[in-house]
């Protein structure tokens, strides 16, 4: 039966548009105030058909993903935003129930394992991270935090509702072994009501504007979206999984309706969302848009993830890590 769903979801995506976000002030993002560098752990990933991507007729004939983690360093400390995809993957799926395994096996589940998130943090010189920042808790963004074990994990009050849902009767939205590792760890993020780009209420990590975290919730409850400022020429915007292919943006699309049927627990707010990063893009067109699975997109940003030790990275480092 299975041959028989999906190129019929997929057809029925041809005619995506999305309607128009509704307006909204804009508010330009101040300056980074300290020297930051970040750095791209592929931990995992896989190819598919283009149309699995984005809706409509894609222009990647390919969708090559990344399942990534993003290390930040600055100089009050270095957060890791997502975790990737985790090594033991495949036996943690075990406790999940049909439905659950059956989505899994056709997303997260897909990913050949690539990079050591571990082993990479070590080529680093990362030791202890001041916290694991999560765009939200699928098992190909949430899938390291056993292997931070002493970190703190952050995520939008809403998401952290969804773990404990989920530790109390699994639905299979997140593997429950994620589940129970981040259950004693789990800080709230404070977001303030207050306008940030074209969002409403944000929260500053380290106070000096290098990465800001605003809300997205949709595709999960508490999925958030994290703009990191490494400097004034070179800014993005980590925008979880609203997308999977940046070309979204540039066609007014959201994902194809099989990804977002199978990952979206609430579709029609998840496109709103989208709609918004349309509306950013117009009014800030020299932000960079980094769906959190597209990995070209990745190289175009990082350079190619190659097969050394040291992970790639942009920016430059905090002084108190030159000088040690």
């Amino acid at each position: 039966m299975q041959k028989f769903i999906w190129p019929s979801l997929l057809l029925l995506s041809a005619c995506a548009s999305l309607p128009a976000a509704r307006p909204h002030a804009f508010v330009p993002p101040p300056p980074p105030g300290a020297p930051i560098q970040v750095c791209w752990v592929d931990t995992g990933g896989l190819s598919v058909a283009g149309s699995y991507g984005a809706g409509g007729s894609t222009v990647a004939s390919t969708w090559e993903v990344t399942s990534a983690a993003l290390v930040i360093r600055h100089p009050k400390g270095d957060l890791v935003l997502d975790s990737g995809i985790s090594p033991q993957a495949q036996e943690e799926k075990r406790e999940l129930g049909l439905w659950g395994r059956f989505v899994f096996a056709q997303t997260a589940g897909r990913n050949t394992p690539r990079k050591s998130l571990t082993e990479a943090l070590a080529a680093l010189g990362v030791t202890q991270p001041r916290a694991l920042l999560l765009s939200h808790v699928h098992a190909d963004h949430a899938g390291g935090v056993a292997l931070l074990p002493d970190v703190p994990v952050w995520l939008a009050a809403e998401e952290k509702q969804l773990v404990e849902a989920e530790l109390e009767d699994s639905s299979g939205v997140m593997l429950p072994a994620h589940a129970r590792a981040m259950k004693e760890r789990m800080v709230p993020i404070p977001f303030v009501a207050e306008p940030y780009a074209n969002y409403d209420a944000h929260f500053d990590v380290f106070g000096d504007g290098t990465v800001v975290v605003v809300p997205t919730f949709g595709h999960t409850p508490g999925s958030v979206a994290t703009f990191i400022n490494v400097s004034p020429q070179l800014r993005f915007v980590h925008v979880g999984d609203l997308i999977n292919l940046r070309e979204s943006i540039e066609r007014n699309v959201g994902k194809s309706r099989l990804m977002r049927w199978l990952t979206d627990e609430d579709s029609s707010r998840t496109q709103q969302e989208v709609a918004k990063l349309v509306q950013l893009h117009a009014r800030d067109s020299e932000l960079f848009i980094l769906p959190a699975h597209d990995r070209p997109a990745f190289v175009q940003l990082f350079g190619d993830a190659g097969g050394g030790e040291v992970p790639p990275c942009i920016g430059t480092p905090p002084p108190s890590l030159t000088e040690s």
